[in-house]
């Protein structure tokens, strides 16, 4: 038994002493990749630099990734949706060319240094978003062109919608900057009305619809909205009556009145007055008119008018006096 024993062992060391050295074989690394793997048709924008896509084998599994979490907690408080209703669909980790991660946004400069991050895709009420991130999530902008819209920006898109007579869906949010105003007119001074110097924290939100852009100041919360768009304005002063008639008309199709009574009066345009307003701010470029009366005249009456009109042109003499005629004519109907 003995000799059994022994004869096993020699063999046991005799095969372990020709089985091969084992050496690891490095795994492999997939290719960097400047595409957003996103399993639906959502590529980066194609108005900025791409950014560098990071390695796959260095991705953070969706579920822990701080960022990740950054943006459920951002989209579940602008949709005012619970964050179990949310779901993520991909988390590509990228580096983003500057400050801005891949958002253009009016007025604001990108600094130039690279900021690793991510591209994160949540889905929620059947609908994509997608957001950018930096690494650790502390930075977060949703994706131009695929923003939720926020409540302010909601009030103020059905309130152009309305005014206009269009469909919500024909209006575009432009940008939407929160600012400090330093009164509670919202930072638009009119005819006649005076403003309490308080600061007041809003925004001042930029649409675009019928190939316009309109701007409109709001408070903290939307419920003040004050357009911001001046289109045309008219004053009348002098004359045998004493006259002092002043009226502002913006885009969006408000009308502000005053006199000499500091009567103030607010309206809103008709719409074959909006359509006439529109072709003249389409047509004709910054127009300046002086209908008063000679300087000498007894009893002088100031009468001028000023469109803030797209276009290039100027009017035609009877333009000119179109023009004067339809601001009177709308100050009437105000007034009436």
């Amino acid at each position: 038994m003995k000799k059994l024993t022994t004869l096993i062992s020699l063999v046991v060391l005799f095969l372990a002493a020709c089985e091969p050295e084992y050496i690891p074989t490095p795994p492999t690394m997939a290719a960097p990749s400047t595409q957003v793997a996103v399993g639906t048709n959502n590529p980066l924008p194609t108005n900025m630099s791409q950014p560098t896509s990071i390695p796959l084998a260095t991705r953070v599994p969706i579920g822990v990734n701080p960022a990740q979490q950054a943006a459920i907690t951002s989209l579940s408080a602008t949709l005012n949706l619970p964050a179990d209703q949310i779901k993520a669909i991909s988390v590509q980790a990228v580096i983003w060319p500057n400050g801005c991660m891949g958002v253009q946004r009016m007025g604001v400069m990108c600094t130039s240094q690279q900021v690793p991050g991510f591209v994160i895709i949540l889905e929620a009420n059947g609908k994509q978003y997608e957001f950018h991130t930096n690494r650790d999530g502390s930075q977060i902008l949703p994706s131009e062109g695929d923003q939720a819209l926020g409540p302010v920006q909601d009030v103020v898109k059905n309130y152009l919608a309305s005014a206009l007579g269009i469909d919500s869906s024909q209006v575009t949010i432009v940008s939407d900057t929160e600012v400090e105003w330093p009164d509670s007119c919202l930072g638009v001074t009119q005819e006649g009305i005076v403003c309490a110097m308080i600061v007041t924290p809003g925004h001042l939100i930029l649409l675009q619809a019928n190939t316009f852009e309109y701007e409109f100041h709001t408070n903290e919360d939307g419920s003040e909205i004050q357009p911001a768009t001046l289109a045309l304005t008219w004053k009348r002063n002098g004359g045998i009556a004493g006259f002092c008639d002043s009226l502002s008309v913006y885009l969006s199709g408000e009308v502000s009145g005053n006199n000499c009574k500091s009567d103030t009066r607010d309206g809103n345009l008709l719409p074959a007055e909006m359509t006439q307003l529109e072709t003249w701010v389409a047509q004709f470029g910054q127009v300046n008119l002086d209908a008063s009366d000679p300087a000498n005249a007894s009893d002088r009456m100031t009468r001028q008018l000023s469109l803030f009109g797209n276009g290039s042109a100027q009017p035609s003499s009877a333009d000119q006096q179109t023009l004067i005629n339809w601001a009177q004519d709308l100050y009437q109907r105000i007034y009436k």
